[in-house]
């Protein structure tokens, strides 16, 4: 039971990173698209 929470709660975290990283990408390379 323990075990499996804290899965899931690592699962979370790896998913909220993650989605984190590809809005930034996204917004990085917007800004660039823009100067260019």
């Amino acid at each position: 039971m323990e075990s499996r929470r804290s899965k899931n709660l690592l699962l979370l975290c790896l998913r909220s990173q993650s989605t984190r990283v590809a809005l930034v990408g996204g917004n990085h390379t917007a800004a660039r698209f823009c100067t260019r």
